[in-house]
């Protein structure tokens, strides 16, 4: 095997003795799970009984991959009526998306904690699930993880495969460990052309771009009574959401809000958090510049006195995107961030701000600039100028920038139709073992 991913084989073993405590601080910062039970999923140790037959297993490592993946595991499962779907994450908040999107099909979709990358827990892991193919999607590229998979001659395919450039380099400078990793994909889809492109040179022999699956996954749901209720509350106040924000632009938003509030004195923010652990630093900091603060795990609702309003409850974020007009797409202001899927807050017809940082949707960021359909912005003033202009000007620009947004999403959201038509033959060809041949490297 190659020496350094034997060197990664040997460093990680050693991390065995720590697992425990690492896994406290996590459990401590609220990223992983506090269930005694459940937590044996990190260590292999499966949390509930295998069922007979076939298992499709669907890596997915938080909130947006499982939303990916999801209509995927409706079609294979569709079309393999006696198999079974085992969705692995590695948050609690991945964990807690896919028990509340599932629920009507507990019995055929399984849910566990990814294990630990170190290989006596991968082995474990494979050994007890025994999966027909394994689907990862995106980056979740675990060295032990898929020379597990690739030891017991699993196939693995790869969906909406992405690399930033940082990392495509990394691995690049790892040329003979990436080749020999990704020679257990016998199939991948790219994220992107770009990325079809690196991932053919780090070593996947048959890449294919036809969309991102990100934009396939359907509209965010929310119940009518939910929506009645909100409305009612809110008064027809003008109302707008910042979600899946990140440390460092919280401050930069409620500096914003300040500015919108002197335009729209009874405006609302509804400031939605991309880790909800968060909650508590946001509403001591919303406290500070001096607004009358509520949370949905403190106060349970908006009041009509609510200036800032913090979403920190999981599954609400559909309701709040459908009840505003406008949406800022968090992840974004600074260098160090990346962006997040504008399409979720698109589809629900709202009209899409976001910062220069969007680095891993970039492809439908510059298709959303180039048709009028989002609005950069660079600082709190740029965003207040902007929510602002949006609440108080002519309705029309407003319902123009939401038109152009749900148009562009429902054109990308057919990315799940030509995945069906590219995806299925495959499967079948695999499940007949008309493709995937054994290996000749010695691990």
């Amino acid at each position: 095997m190659i020496v350094k991913l034997l060197l990664y084989r040997l460093l990680t073993s050693l991390v065995r003795p720590f697992v425990p405590l690492l896994l406290a601080v996590g459990r401590g910062k609220g990223y992983e799970t506090k269930d005694r039970k459940r937590r044996q999923e990190r260590y292999g140790i499966p949390g509930v009984e295998r069922p007979d037959g076939v298992i499709f297993w669907f890596n997915a490592s938080s909130v947006g991959e499982g939303n990916s993946i999801l209509p995927l595991v409706d079609i294979v499962l569709a079309r393999y009526p006696g198999a079974h779907a085992l969705i692995t994450t590695s948050t609690v908040t991945g964990a807690e998306n896919i028990r509340s999107k599932t629920k009507q099909a507990q019995i055929k979709i399984l849910h566990q904690f990814l294990p630990l990358d170190l290989r006596v827990y991968t082995e474990r892991f494979f050994g007890y699930w025994r999966p027909s193919v394994g689907f990862f999607v995106d980056s979740d590229f675990w060295p032990n993880l898929i020379l597990s998979a690739r030891d017991r001659n699993i196939p693995l395919i790869l969906l909406n495969g992405r690399l930033s450039d940082r990392s495509y380099a990394r691995w690049m400078r790892n040329r003979d460990a990436s080749s020999l990793l990704m020679s257990a994909f016998v199939r991948a889809f790219s994220a992107s052309r770009a990325d079809r492109e690196k991932l053919s040179r780090m070593g996947i022999s048959r890449v294919d771009f036809i969309g991102n699956i990100k934009y396939g996954a359907p509209p965010m749901q929310y119940g009518e009574e939910a929506m009645a209720s909100l409305a009612s509350r809110c008064g027809g106040r003008k109302t707008w959401v910042a979600s899946v924000t990140h440390a460092g632009e919280d401050e930069i938003i409620l500096r914003a809000h300040q500015a919108v509030r002197n335009v729209c004195a009874d405006a609302l923010l509804v400031l939605a958090p991309r880790h909800v652990q968060r909650s508590g630093d946001i509403y001591r900091l919303s406290l500070e510049h001096g607004f009358r603060t509520s949370s949905s795990e403190r106060d349970k609702t908006i009041s009509s006195d609510t200036e800032v309003f913090i979403l920190d409850v999981f599954g609400d974020l559909g309701l709040y995107y459908a009840f505003s007009d406008i949406v800022f797409v968090g992840g974004s202001l600074l260098p160090t961030l990346h962006g997040h899927n504008p399409i979720e807050p698109a589809r629900m017809s709202a009209a899409i701000l976001a910062g220069p940082h969007t680095d891993s949707f970039a492809d439908i960021y510059e298709t959303m600039k180039q048709e009028n359909a989002v609005i950069t912005v660079k600082g709190w003033e740029d965003l207040g100028q902007a929510v602002s202009d949006l609440m108080s000007g002519e309705p029309e620009v407003l319902q123009g920038y939401r038109d152009r947004a749900f148009e562009i999403a429902e054109r990308e959201a057919a990315v799940l139709e030509r995945m069906q038509e590219t995806l299925l033959p495959e499967l079948e060809a695999i499940m007949k073992k008309d493709v995937f041949i054994l290996r000749e490297v010695n691990l």
